[in-house]
């Protein structure tokens, strides 16, 4: 039986009731046979669903309760089969929202019945949790039975399965969770139950004033306890006993996830603390008196404690952590309304760590309280709630005590102990003490705890507790008292603390830890009460009960608050030092950690105000620091502390330690014991190392506590320094020597070592310990800047202390130590922001050092006072904000005394200082900076060249490095100073140098724009008054600018050229930054310093440049003149640059206009300069301000081009004009402008015209063909800058720049004629090839635009004929080799002739009077192609008589008579087959002309005379010919005496014995052939067409005819026998007149 799946979207309610159809169709089917009342019901339920299908007011509502019914009764039917599908048909129901509130009564009833058969419970219990969790209608006893039904599954029997009893347990959870989350809902308003929705309940014991929800829950939580109990529940009827460990793991889940329904309902409070607390209590009965047959051993691999065989209550280990787990969430939710109840409870876990409790217990009992600690607001609450009220359990101190007691314990062997050097013991971490090994087996981030055994809820018995697990947890939970104690009186900074002390632990950086501000800096007298009576009187049996209560110092509530801080520290603190000792005695591997907790310990005890615990802490740091035999007096005030716990024993007197590695062994501190008492050797272990790494932590981060105690700290200090024999450097700070570690390695391998027990460190290793030492102890005194002043006092007294012991020794010339002063320095170098109270009696004693006569002594005297001078004006560099004037005289006083000295050396490391002081410290100057860069800027040309080089160093130094030392005030005299090197002329480097500092300063001003704006936002003097509108820092930058441009015009190449190349870099790279006002100053300093250029440019000289005998200068910078011309390409192209990169920004500046006109005019006067490089650079500037406009969007780009266009129509025009006048009289240099020069200025045209298109007339058309053909009438000069290959024509580029025009031109027909003349003109003007290729481009215009370009066709025309008349008459000749390859330009003209008339002739006889001046001027251009060289006769000719044949004379309509009777004579003409006397002369020397061309002329006439014979006898000759001579229409009489003269020729060469010229042959056959036509042709007109005359002529033609047939040569020439043979045949019908005559 399978499912239909329900369908959802806008339209789902229906579908929906589809789908329920089908499925009751299903059921209906399937109960046909067997339950024949379920089909009829579920056929009623189909026609409900119908009806309501149908209507659309209609809602599943409405039928709900109807189509329940077959569904129920389906369950009833107890057919597995059918009751499946009805669950799940049900489930539908419910998922769809399908069901009412009496609805899921009826299901509740059915699941309930199905339930009590065992039948399908995991559908069930899915059917239930579907209803439960997608509606909110099951409440009172629907709920109840609901809860019922699946809480009778939990319990596994014969017929339920594990799993089944799973899913119960999962269900009954989530529906226990659902009804408090109801709960919940309805307590915030969130949910609100229809009352009629609830029944009736009949065993209802809830208060009655609570909501449905509410009652719900508060019955289920009831029930829940009295299972628990043991006892029947009351609402859940028929439930009278559940797994304690279920109904435990729910109550747990009430408690910690819906603590919110206890907080703000009341009853549920009075449940919790009435019944729940009071059942927990009841539940630990058996483990409170539980107790261990004997002892367990704390010791590793002992058995956990078992209770005796016949003790009646024995622990429950599944009950027992479920009840632990109830006691931390009751004391982590509801210790604020459970006060009592938690202190019961805390005080019963803290009994759970007895060491007669098993092992688990215990175990348990401390995850419990990591938990706790973890969480610093719990810990205060008890400290406030029990340890601070009287009459109360000291909860917070019994829980440290506890803990200490605890580790303590775990030591107590009671097997034999380990043996010292044991191999059994393991090389990890853990605690070894007393005999006993506890490895550290488990570790927890700080402020989590992760327990292990309280989690194991599937245990059902006690587990194994593995080795050191318990002391892991114990170490844990002192450290996790200690963090929190530190958060409470902390706050957030014991995080940034934190962050900072393990960065400076991990890394040893030198981070400053800022700890050292003591909150509460109380008096010592208020907190030096007896340790003893302090502590150990907090027994509850004893008098003094309450004696470790603060007494309240004020009412107020920040001084109850300082009360509980000071209460929290009282309470734990010798607790918490007495167990991290015993932990830090026995640690292996841990001892950093422990240490650092001691740290924290003491730094919160002092902020405070806890003197003793800050001691105690500080005291048990040097012990562990120094070496156990080493005494030192100052200690002994430091006495150990009292046990809080009596079970305690006296620690065992140290002995060797074999933990640890040997790291350094030396010498004691000489002193002024005799040297007999004193040890020949300590030795210092990694141990040792440690420690005193902690004391250096300590003393830094709680220096302002110290106080007095200074003194003890810096002995200890200085005598760990000297035995490990660190020695002062640069700066004050320790370093391990090479020499040291040697010495140390002897001593090591000396027989001494075997005394020694443990292992020897190796030597490198030891030194890189010994750095780190050094580091931190550095770090110390670099902290002292954050102690008050009373705190730094007592640190500098014991260091002058310390200094007057180390020189009453070096009098008697033992070796002192320099710890004191290097010291001194240290701490002089860190409290710079207060020099007024330090700055005296540091300097004043390190004076008396200088006096000492110890040469050590002395110059570590005058080290630390250069250092500290160094330092205090590198200090006052950073922290600006506390210069004055007072504190720069203050810090200079001790260096001027030094100067005072007139000895050499101490003059020379004056000198030294102040160079160091520029170098390293630069930023102490101050005030003082202007008198520095005075006494710099006064080295100037009159001094030596070495003063100067010394001088310029310094200069070096402020302008590369210490920039930012200077100050924004002193930065224009740097720029000043820097200027002033550059203009110098003693060293031409120091020069180019100088321009660089300058680009120096340029990178400062940009990285330090931020301080500097800001700094100089108030300083009005920082910029001239002539730029009053500008910003501070804008100011600045024109000042820089300004120099530069003043160096760009200076007498000296180099440095012209390294000052342009320096503004116009500053410029590009630092432009950004610049303000509109300071954009308008910066072009005003530009364009004069073109002006200066110009004017220099103009009267430099041109005489070779005297350079001495050993500089050899390249031709091109030989002159003065060449040499401003490259500052003039470099200055140009500068500016131009500039426009370029920011033409959008100056188009918004003042007078932009102005700006761009004054820009073109200055690339116009240099472009028209008479130097290739200076030109060239010009025209690449233009095209570069050029592009850069076109990339411009606005209106101010449409405004500067017609500027643009008028600039290139200059330098255009102002090619090729006259060299200027010498005025020294000498000859004039030729000058031409290069290829490239030419190029780029046409290639420019087309950036310009794209702008200016739309406005382009017809006048600037004509403009531009004028350019152009200026350009390419100038012939280019050979220059370097074209490089190696010529390039293109400047024609072809030219013709590119009207080839852009041409489509304008063709939108645009008042353009045609402009550009017609412009293409006629640049073909004049440009080459041959050229020439053809602008005729080719007017051919194309034409023939794009005939119609509008009528007028223009006859220049055209003329044009055509120009170009092939300039074609030499021998061009064909010398091209006939590539003309297989590419025609010749007489060929290509002809070419565009035949292209011209093919598109022309017919518009010229459709229009011909508009064609009137093209009719009167082709018949002489087609002279010219047919019969002139270097086209006449020629192929093309030929073609030319072609389209005179089809388009003048053949086709219709008819062409103008005259002009087709100039053809028609032009045609005439060519059958003549005439030879070119000027031709034939030309060529005389040769004595034969080229066959080629004599057959092409050949051919040529026998086409004309064909086409003459075609067109002789046509009708409408006479239409034609009217104006022709009458008696001889078409010119037969001089055609037949040429025939005569030829024949004639040929007849007087009979006798000749020599062949026939291949010539001449060619030409009597011709002529016969042509006679023959001519016979033929004249017999077939009308006899009108031939007179008289033209037959008498032809006749006589006969006898010479015959005279050659008689010849004998005439049969060889060449095919003329044949001919000869055809004219004589036409003859025939000569012979008698024809009748007309």
């Amino acid at each position: 039986m399978a499912f239909v799946s329900a369908v959802t979207g806008d339209d789902s309610t229906k579908k929906f009731m589809d789908v329920l159809q089908n499925d009751f169709k299903t059921l209906s089917l399937e109960t046909k046979k067997k339950h024949p009342q379920i089909r009829e019901a579920c056929d009623e339920a189909i026609e409900k669903l119908a009806l309501a299908s149908n209507n659309p007011q209609a809602s599943l509502y409405g039928v709900v309760n109807q189509i329940l019914y077959p569904l129920v009764q389906g369950c009833e039917s107890k057919d597995v089969k059918i009751i499946k599908f009805c669950l799940g048909t049900i489930q539908r129901l419910i998922a769809q929202q399908g069901i009412d509130a009496k609805g899921a009564r009826h299901v509740v009833d059915c699941l309930y019945n199905l339930g009590q058969a065992a039948m399908l419970e995991l559908k069930l219990l899915q059917t239930a949790a579907l209803l439960m969790t997608t509606s909110d209608l099951v409440h009172g006893d629907t709920l109840a039975r609901t809860m019922v039904m699946c809480i009778r599954m939990v319990s596994p029997s014969e017929t339920r399965d594990v799993s089944t009893s799973h899913a119960a347990a999962a269900t009954v959870r989530q529906l226990v969770a659902l009804v408090f989350e109801r709960a919940l809902a309805e307590a915030n308003g969130t949910l609100k139950v229809n009352p009629a929705d609830v029944r009736m309940q009949a065993n209802n014991k809830a208060p009655k004033d609570l909501k449905p929800c509410a009652v719900d829950a508060y019955l289920i939580l009831q029930d829940i306890i009295q299972l628990i109990n043991g006892d029947s529940a009351h609402w859940l009827v028929g439930i009278s006993d559940v797994p304690k460990t279920f109904g435990l793991e729910l109550l747990d889940t009430v408690l910690t996830d819906f603590s919110d329904v206890f907080f703000k309902i009341s009853e549920f409070r009075f449940l919790l603390k009435e019944h729940v607390c009071a059942l927990i209590i009841r539940l630990f009965s058996p483990n409170v008196k539980y107790r261990a047959a004997f002892p367990s051993p704390h010791i590793p691999g002992a058995a956990g404690a078992a209770a005796t065989a016949g003790a009646p209550e024995r622990p429950h280990f599944p009950v027992t952590m479920r009840l632990l787990r109830l006691v931390s969430v009751i004391v982590h939710k509801y210790h604020d309304v459970l006060v009592t109840e938690c202190e019961i409870f805390l005080s019963l876990t803290i009994k759970f760590l007895d060491p007669d409790k098993p092992l688990w217990q215990r175990a348990l009992a401390l995850e419990v309280l990591h938990r706790i600690t973890v969480h610093p607001d719990l810990l205060k609450a008890f400290c406030e709630c029990y340890d601070m009220k009287p009459h109360a359990t000291n909860i917070f101190q019994d829980i440290v005590n506890a803990l200490g007691a605890y580790v303590q314990s775990l030591f107590v062997a009671s097997q034999v102990n380990t043996p010292a050097g044991s191999s059994s013991i393991p090389q990890q971490a853990g605690f070894y003490w007393k005999g006993v090994w506890l490895p550290l087996c488990v570790t927890f981030e700080p402020g989590t705890a992760k327990a292990v055994y309280i989690e194991m809820l599937d245990r059902t018995e006690a587990p194994t507790i593995q080795d050191g697990y318990g002391i892991s947890v114990a170490y844990a939970c002192l450290v996790e008292i200690i963090r929190s104690i530190a958060i409470t009186l902390e706050g957030e900074d014991y995080f940034r603390l934190q962050e900072l002390y393990d960065d400076s632990q991990n890394d040893g950086e030198d981070k400053e830890i800022n700890s050292n501000k003591t909150t509460n800096n109380h008096k010592e007298s208020e907190t030096t009460l007896d340790n003893g009576k302090e502590i150990t009187n907090n027994g509850h049996g004893e008098a003094d009960q309450n004696s470790n209560v603060v007494e309240k110092i004020d009412p107020e509530a920040e001084d109850k608050e300082r009360l509980l801080k000071l209460q929290l520290i009282k309470s734990s603190w010798c607790g918490l030092v007495w167990g991290l000792s015993v932990l830090a005695e026995a640690s292996i591997g841990e001892l950093e950690n422990i240490l650092r907790a001691i740290q924290t310990l003491a730094r919160v005890s002092g902020k405070v105000g806890v003197t003793n615990a800050r001691d105690a802490c500080i005291g048990a740091l040097c012990r562990c620091a120094l070496p156990a035999q080493y005494c030192v007096p100052v200690l002994g005030a430091l006495a150990a502390l009292a046990c809080p716990w009596p079970a305690a024993r006296p620690a065992p007197a140290p002995g060797a330690d074999l933990r640890h590695h040997v790291v350094w062994v030396g010498t004691p501190l000489p002193c002024a014991q005799p040297t007999g008492q004193q040890q020949s050797f300590v030795m210092v272990t990694s141990r040792h190392v440690t420690a005193m790494r902690a004391l250096l932590a300590a003393a830094r981060r709680d220096g302002d506590a110290l106080q007095h105690a200074w003194l003890p700290v810096l002995t200890t200090l200085q005598h760990l320094v000297w035995i490990l024999g660190l020695k002062p450097s640069t700066g004050g700070s320790m370093k391990a020597s090479r020499a040291s570690a040697d010495a140390n390695a002897v001593m090591s391998t000396s027989a001494v070592m075997a005394d020694l027990p443990g292992q020897q460190v190796p030597v490198a290793e030891s030194l890189g310990v010994m750095s780190a030492l050094s580091a931190m102890l550095s770090r110390v005194f670099e902290a002292s800047k954050n102690l008050d002043d009373v705190a730094l006092h007592h640190l500098i007294d014991a260091l002058c202390k310390l200094s007057n012991e180390a020189m009453e020794l070096a009098y008697s010339n033992r070796e002192p130590s320099l710890f004191a002063v290097a010291k001194l320095l240290e701490t002089g170098l860190a409290n710079m922001h207060r020099i007024e109270m330090m700055w005296r009696p540091i300097t004043n004693h390190l004076l008396e050092v200088c006096q000492h006569p110890h040469i050590r002594m002395r110059e570590w005297g005058v080290e630390a006072i250069t250092y500290l001078v160094q330092a205090a004006f590198q200090y006052h560099h950073n922290n600006p904000g506390l210069v004055t004037e007072a504190r720069e005289r203050l810090v200079l006083e001790p260096l001027a005394e030094l100067c005072a000295v007139r000895h050499c050396d101490v003059r020379a490391r004056q000198l030294e200082c102040a160079a160091r002081l520029l170098h390293s410290r630069g930023d102490q100057l101050g005030a003082a900076w202007p008198l520095m860069m005075e006494i710099i800027s006064a080295i100037s040309d009159h001094h030596s060249e070495q003063l100067v080089r010394s001088a310029f160093q310094c200069a070096q130094l402020v302008a590369g490095d210490l920039l930012g030392c200077a100050g924004p005030r002193c930065l224009r005299r740097v720029l000043a100073a820097a200027a002033a090197f550059a203009r110098q002329t003693k060293e031409l480097n120091i020069s180019l140098t100088a321009v660089g500092l300058m680009w120096n300063i340029s990178d400062y001003l940009y990285h330090n724009r931020d301080k500097l704006s800001a700094a100089l936002s108030s300083e009005a003097a920082a910029a001239p008054d002539a730029q009053p509108d500008l910003p501070p820092l804008d100011r600045l930058w024109m000042c820089l600018y300004i120099r530069l441009s003043e160096l760009c015009t200076e007498p000296r190449a180099p440095v012209r050229r390294a000052a342009s190349q320096t503004l116009f870099s500053c410029i590009g790279a630092h432009g950004t930054l610049l303000s509109k006002p300071a954009w308008r100053a910066l072009l005003a300093v530009l364009f004069p310093m073109l002006d200066q250029v110009q004017k220099q440019s103009n009267i430099a000289s041109s005489e070779k440049v005297d350079t001495g005998e050993h500089i050899l200068i390249h031709h091109t910078r030989n002159t003065a003149q060449k040499q401003w011309a490259e500052t003039q390409v470099l200055t140009l192209s500068g500016v131009s640059r500039v426009f370029h990169s920011r033409f959008q920004l100056l188009t918004t500046v003042g007078d932009f206009n102005r700006s761009w006109t004054a820009l073109l005019d200055y690339i116009t006067d240099f472009a028209l300069r008479r130097s290739h490089e200076v030109s060239v650079a010009a025209l690449k500037s233009f095209q570069e301000v050029v592009s850069a406009a076109g990339r411009v969007e606005g209106e101010a780009p449409r405004r500067v081009w017609p500027a643009a266009w008028a600039a290139w129509t200059t330098i255009a025009s102002g090619l090729g004009g006259p060299p200027p006048a010498s005025e020294d009289g000498k000859p004039v240099e030729m000058y031409a402008p290069s290829l490239n020069f030419l190029t780029t200025l046409v290639q420019i045209f087309p950036l310009i015209f794209q702008h200016i298109r739309p406005t382009f007339t017809a006048e600037d058309v004509q403009k531009l063909g004028e350019c152009l053909s200026n350009v390419c009438s100038v012939e280019p000069s050979a220059s370097a800058l074209d490089g190696l290959g010529s390039g293109a024509p400047v024609s072809l580029h030219a013709l590119h720049c009207l080839d852009t025009v041409h489509k304008e031109a063709l939108s645009r027909h008042e353009l045609l004629g402009a550009l017609f003349s412009a293409l006629i003109a640049l073909a004049g003007a440009a080459e041959q090839a050229g020439s053809a290729r602008c005729l080719a481009a007017a051919a194309r215009l034409y023939r794009a635009a005939p119609g509008p370009s009528a007028q223009h066709a006859p220049r055209l025309l003329q044009a055509l004929h120009t170009a092939v008349k300039k074609c030499s008459p021998d061009k064909r000749r010398r091209n006939s080799d590539r003309e297989r390859d590419q025609p010749d330009e007489p060929t290509q003209i002809a070419s565009l002739l035949l292209q011209v008339l093919a598109t022309g002739l017919p518009l010229a006889r459709e229009n011909p009077d508009e064609y009137a001046e093209f009719w009167e001027i082709l018949p002489t251009v087609l002279e010219t192609f047919m019969f002139e060289p270097p086209v006449g006769g020629t192929a093309q000719a030929r073609e030319v008589v072609g389209v005179v044949r089809d388009e003048v004379l053949r086709a219709a309509p008819r062409a103008p008579a005259p002009a087709a009777r100039r053809l028609l004579a032009l045609v005439r003409a060519g059958s003549l087959h005439h030879h070119n006397n000027a031709h034939t002369a030309h060529h005389a020397h040769q004595v034969q002309q080229n066959e080629q061309e004599l057959k092409e002329r050949e051919e040529f006439a026998r086409t004309c005379f064909e086409t003459l014979l075609q067109f002789s006898m046509l009708e409408d000759m006479d239409s034609i010919t009217a104006a022709e001579n009458e008696n001889d229409p078409l010119a037969i009489m001089p055609l037949l005496d040429r025939f005569q003269e030829v024949i004639s020729r040929y007849n007087k060469e009979e006798d000749s014995s020599e062949p026939l010229p291949r010539q001449q042959a060619s030409e009597v056959s011709f002529v016969l052939r042509a006679v023959a036509a001519l016979a033929a042709a004249m017999r077939r007109a009308p006899p009108a067409r031939v007179d008289r005359a033209a037959w008498t002529k032809l006749i006589d033609v006969y006898p010479s005819l015959v005279r050659l047939a008689g010849g004998a040569r005439v049969c060889g020439a060449g095919g003329a026998g044949a001919a000869l043979r055809e004219a004589l045949l036409q003859f025939g019908a000569l012979l008698a007149p024809p009748p007309a005559l």
